[in-house]
């Protein structure tokens, strides 16, 4: 049974004394973390949960805990791997000794190349070729040293003054943009969201998409989309496949610090196009179209160099040493990126793939600040795209700002607010730990990127003369703006339907009104109140008044009214609020019926959900990896997180790099990660990121979700 959010395999702690862990030390200078973490929310159970906070008093009892913890996570020696930013999405750094030059000469050969950058001091070995004009050139030290990020740099400024040399900049890593976990199309809720079946009924078929990323594994739900794509690693330590560039695709996987794989580009495929409506698996955004993968994110992310190289490839042009790509691409999906100024090698490649009628879709970014400061959000000449959550606003991690050009379905995994009793996360294709071919919610900006690729692609198919210009503007035009929010949302949330029309033919006032909901199912936990799209699919204005019935409709209310009046291809927020005072504990249903004055009606299921939450502790504990290279667990980076404390840490920590891993013992059994019991990991298991912790200074906003484990296919 997969277990992605376990982190069985995610985790080490070497053979040491626990007697010895829990002796007392000389006291030593320590750094602070704070956080707040928020389990996945359901009704509490029948087993009433362990008094963790009393029992914790007792030395024995915490050692049968870390005994516990010990059995629980596995002996294996966890995969080194450089510590990343712990304030978010991981820096752009430079790739030491490595400078992309752009020549004013095109075509240069290998030694050309190299006899007009030579530097004293430096030997320069020749990388590789991006296009006729850029070059990728290593420098190596001549005599003994490191090559640091900083001389990087200056190396860049030096060849950016020699003759020739248009400009020339470090090659920068970014990272993909990740996330967490389960699987069928009734769970992919977050295409109803965005208003894709209308769209369907428009058009199922698609363009040719490249995913830049980290590659593409076999699995059913992708075989049949999936054509001859390209491994533009140029670092074989990265790559993971034992050579450089060349024509296979392939995920190699192990791109977590612990040596575990997410699988990010399969599910970022799955999403543009899961093999749909064939009786299995899950839908992807089109139907058919080829999807087109190009490998340029490894185990330590993947370079600016290969990026550019990678869009240059996809597009059809030449990349030195390959074959030309025989199903060139009119749509490029980049859930990738990292906190860097923009990039002048990267802007010129998709400048150029731009001016060739190619639409670039790229992700905002994860950390919850503004995207200005993300690469490729902040380049030109791309559609940057946010994420929401189940009721249309942004998701917490979503970055923000005047880069973002609209918002699409990116998933809040700690929620469940269409009441299906499965994490409102995005459901796409990967792999288990295994290598069985399953379906994963994973949450995050990478995810919502994809949808609007996939609707650009959709948008290409009745249209192949749009160009980016135009596709940008039809997407900000037809986008729904109650999703906007006061840091910068862009345009609003994507309305597909709208997009595919406008791009067809243009939206037709005078068509009939047709009546349209965002959810067929809305779940509310106690005294709440949440958010209905409803939608004007046609033109003309359509008024729509909603209706609640059934045994407990008492509970229901409209704060706003009852009504909400929409005009060609808009929607409105329906606000819907429940009062469950005078419910006992349990789980209650009522409908909503909304009726249109064109005689048109909908309803949607709404489900009460009283009692308490589930307020059982959380056991958050924190590893190092130690000299020999295993992690190891000391008393100190293990605590009890209590509900009472709304789920708010803090811990003085020994100055180090740690990785956090959080369950909670469901049965209280003190058997942890057992199918069914919530887990979680900073970032989030799907993108496991280090946390660096200095002496006398405090790392805040290390927070994240714990959601059940189980993950079997619907």
């Amino acid at each position: 049974m997969l277990r992605r959010l376990a982190l069985l395999g995610l985790l080490s702690i070497s053979a040491c004394n626990l007697e010895e862990i829990l002796e007392p030390e000389p006291e030593t200078p320590t750094g602070t973390v704070k956080g707040t973490l928020t389990p996945f929310r359901r009704l509490q159970s029948a087993t009433s949960p362990a008094d963790w906070p009393e029992q914790l008093k007792d030395p024995a009892v915490r050692r049968r805990l870390s005994s516990s913890l010990t059995r629980a996570v596995t002996a294996r020696k966890a995969a080194r791997r450089s510590a990343l930013s712990a304030q978010g999405t991981p820096s752009v750094d430079a790739v030491p000794g490595e400078v992309i030059v752009r020549f004013e000469e095109a075509n240069l050969s290998e030694s050309e190349a190299l006899s007009r950058v030579q530097l004293a001091g430096y030997r320069a070995v020749y990388k590789g070729a991006i296009t006729e004009h850029l070059h990728l050139i290593g420098y190596a030290p001549l005599y003994p040293g490191v090559m640091r990020a900083l001389a990087t740099e200056a190396l860049a400024q030096s060849v950016q003054g020699m003759r020739g040399v248009r400009y020339a900049e470090k090659n920068a890593r970014v990272y993909a943009f990740k996330t967490p976990n389960d699987p069928g199309y009734s769970r992919q809720w977050h295409y109803r969201m965005m208003n894709l079946p209308a769209a369907w009924d428009i058009t199922t078929a698609g363009v040719a998409v490249g995913i830049i990323d980290s590659g593409i594994v076999r699995h059913p739900d992708l075989n049949g989309r999936v054509v001859q794509g390209v491994d533009l690693i140029s670092d074989v330590a990265s790559s993971g496949d034992g050579d450089g560039r060349d024509m296979d695709a392939t995920d190699m996987g192990k791109d977590q610090p612990n040596g575990s794989s997410s699988w990010h580009g399969s599910h970022v495929a799955g999403t543009v196009g899961a093999v749909s409506n064939e009786g299995a698996g899950v839908a992807g955004v089109t139907w058919s179209g080829p999807i087109v993968p190009v490998r340029a994110l490894g185990r330590d992310g993947g370079s600016f160099a290969d990026i550019a190289a990678g869009i240059q490839w996809a597009v059809g042009n030449a990349v030195p040493g390959l074959r030309t790509n025989a199903n060139p691409v009119k749509v490029i999906n980049m859930s990738l990126g990292g906190a860097s100024p923009p990039s002048q090698a990267l802007q010129e490649v998709i400048d150029d793939a731009v001016a060739e009628g190619v639409i670039i879709v790229v992700a905002a970014g994860n950390d919850n600040v503004d995207a200005s400061a993300f690469s490729p959000c902040n380049q030109d000449n791309v559609i940057c795209v946010g994420a929401t959550r189940f009721n249309g606003k942004r998701a917490s991690y979503s970055n923000y700002g005047a880069n973002v050009d609209v918002m699409a379905t990116g998933g809040e995994v700690a929620e469940d607010l269409d009441g299906d009793g499965k994490p409102d996360g995005v459901l796409s294709p990967i792999l288990d730990d295994d290598g069985t071919p399953v379906w994963a919610y994973y949450q995050g900006t990478s995810m919502a990127s994809p949808h609007v690729a996939g609707i650009v692609a959709l948008m290409k198919a009745q249209n192949p003369s749009l160009t980016s210009g135009e596709v940008e503007q039809i997407l900000t035009a037809t986008a729904d703006p109650s999703s906007q929010c006061g840091e910068g949302c862009g345009a609003g949330l994507v309305n597909a339907q709208a997009a595919v029309l406008a791009a067809k033919n243009g939206l037709d006032p005078n068509a009939p009104s047709k009546l349209g909901v965002g959810a067929n199912q809305i779940s509310f936990l106690g005294d709440s109140t949440q958010s209905l799209a409803v939608r004007n699919l046609g033109g003309g204005s359509l008024k729509v008044t909603a209706k609640a019935s059934g045994a407990y409709a008492s509970a229901l209310s409209f704060p706003s009214g009852n009504t909400v009046t929409m005009s060609a291809y808009r929607s409105a927020s329906l606000l819907v609020a429940v009062n469950a005072s005078g419910l006992s504990r349990g789980e209650y249903p009522a409908q909503l019926t909304l009726t249109g004055d064109n005689g048109q009606s909908a309803t949607v299921a709404v489900k009460i959900q009283v009692g308490s939450l589930e307020d059982k502790d959380i056991v958050l504990a924190f590893f190092f990896e130690d000299a020999a290279g295993e992690l190891d667990l000391e008393e100190e980076g293990l605590a009890l997180v209590p509900a009472s404390s709304g789920y708010s840490y803090s811990m003085k920590l020994t100055p180090r790099t740690y990785l956090a891993i959080a369950t909670i013992d469901e049965d209280g059994d003190e058997e942890f990660f057992e199918d069914g019991e919530r887990v979680g990991a900073w970032r989030d298991p799907a993108n496991i990121e280090p946390i660096e912790v200095k002496v006398s200074q405090t790392v805040n906003g290390i927070n994240f979700a714990l959601t059940p484990t189980e993950s079997s296919p619907d």
